[in-house]
């Protein structure tokens, strides 16, 4: 019989308001993350990356 690795948490109270309103909140209000670095230095980074 196989037994779980880790339990899962359960979120109950005022934590699970919050956590509620904050993933509502995200939904309503996605966004997008900017780059800090410039595009050729990102092209450099990614040519010395091992993708699999």
């Amino acid at each position: 019989m196989a037994t779980p690795i880790r339990p899962i948490p359960v979120v109950t109270g005022d934590d699970a308001v919050r956590f509620v309103e904050a993933a509502e909140a995200a939904e309503r209000n996605p966004h997008t993350v900017e780059l800090k670095i410039s595009r050729e230095e990102f092209i450099k980074v990614m040519s010395t990356a091992r993708l699999y």
